[in-house]
């Protein structure tokens, strides 16, 4: 018999930081905190608490009550690390205990909550200053180039399931299947993101709302200001006013739990933000559901693999807006003008610093290469970027931009100065 042994993908956010004393990871439900933990960090006991509040010891198959763990989790933080996964059902008494044994053992906590955990940091907290803090969110575009490159895959593929793997519960499915992984994607989709998002809302304790929902499909249909979404919602009947103030709350609770993101528009004196999904596959699933009723309803395989190739160009431009925002430490913004509008624009000091336009197809013609230039033409940057598949399809290189196709973003990625 052949036992198959899922590859992890490194995640270099935690790899670094596995043997701090007191260690407390966070952030949204599945992505891979506990699997990474479980598989690279060294320790005595892994506990892992119930909704129920039982407290299971994964190693001894043991499960101990809210009392009897109390009682023996001194003892047991002297012999060795100690692992606690979803510690936040535990409540306050057991962050009171923590408080009294600092600086006692080794021990890592675990939440998939975010609205606890700035709880649990904010001033009054009594394990403010006691931990050393990693959040865990998607996967790191780099790390996903690494895992993706380790199975085999080059070139285009490599890139685009690069994009997929950024959340991590897909990597079984992309290891076992590759590229195939495009023509089943609808079910894996439709049995795993509405379960996603209602994790999300069950843990940070809130409601997933008809309102919620209508945001998520919104902004997933392009609708990305505060006005745009409070029009959709207004218009079924979900908010009685058009305003921004009826949609912010709601807005502000899906950025703190990591499902939306906000970016800035470049170049305007008062702050405007844009809103969009932070996963590239939880915006792709709500988008089926904008369009076609996804969630209810059957879309044949072949129509959702052909709709996600038309939009992977989209998600490129975010993968890459990820990884050169992180290789270079830069800040996303949004360039909206009448007569300008460019694919990556990122900040340094408050100043344009790269920009880049993609252009994710097999042919790039002449008259593709001129837009580009134009563009860039008026723009005041120190590194301008086209981002290709391969930059043998180029009919000629830019003048006023560097090329950048799959085989340079599989070289190890250094920040530049």
């Amino acid at each position: 018999m052949v036992i198959s042994i899922m590859k992890i993908i490194e995640r270099h956010e935690l790899r670094d930081v596995l043997d701090a004393k007191w260690l407390l990871v966070y952030g949204r439900r599945k992505t891979g905190k506990t699997f990474y933990i479980r598989e690279r960090a060294k320790y005595s006991h892994y506990f892992i608490v119930t909704s129920g509040r039982e407290i299971f010891e994964i190693k001894r198959g043991e499960i101990y009550s809210f009392s009897e763990f109390m009682r023996v989790f001194p003892l047991l933080l002297k012999q060795g690390k100690v692992v606690i996964d979803e510690f936040h059902r535990l409540g306050e008494p057991f962050f009171s205990a923590i408080q009294g044994l600092s600086g006692m053992g080794e021990l890592i906590l675990i939440t998939s909550t975010r609205h606890y955990f700035k709880r649990f940091i904010g001033s009054n907290s009594p394990l403010l200053g006691l931990f050393y803090l990693r959040e865990l969110g998607l996967v790191d575009p780099q790390d996903a180039i690494n895992f993706v490159e380790g199975l085999g895959h080059s070139g285009k593929t490599l890139i685009e399931l690069a994009v997929l793997v950024q959340e991590p519960w897909l990597a079984p499915a992309i290891e076992n299947l590759g590229e195939r992984v495009f023509s089943t994607f609808g079910a894996t989709l439709k049995g795993n993101v509405p379960s996603l998002i209602g994790e999300i809302f069950t843990e940070e304790e809130r409601e997933l709302t008809m309102r919620y929902s209508a945001i998520l499909e919104a902004v997933a249909d392009g609708k990305s200001s505060s006005g745009e979404i409070a029009n959709e919602l207004y218009s079924r009947g979900l908010i009685e006013k058009e305003t921004h103030s009826a949609v912010a709350p709601y807005l502000e609770t899906l950025v703190n739990m990591g499902i939306l993101e906000r970016i800035p528009i470049f170049g305007k004196r008062k702050k405007i933000f844009k809103y969009r999904h932070l996963s590239p596959v939880v915006d792709f699933a709500y988008y089926l559901n904008a369009k076609y009723g996804f969630f209810e309803t059957e879309v044949p395989d072949e129509v959702v693999e052909r709709i996600l190739r038309e939009r992977m160009p989209h998600y490129v431009e975010r993968f890459f807006e990820r990884l050169l925002a992180k290789q270079y430490s830069l800040q996303p913004v949004r360039i909206e003008m009448p007569d300008l509008e460019v694919d990556i624009a990122l900040l340094r000091n408050k100043k344009l610093y790269l920009v880049a336009e993609a252009k994710w197809k097999e042919k790039i013609k002449e008259k593709d290469i001129r837009k580009v230039e134009e563009k860039f033409e008026g723009l005041n940057a120190k590194k301008k970027l086209l981002i290709v598949p391969d930059k043998k399809v180029l009919p000629r290189a830019p003048e006023n931009a560097e090329v950048l196709d799959c085989r340079d973003v599989t070289k190890p990625c250094k920040a530049q100065p």
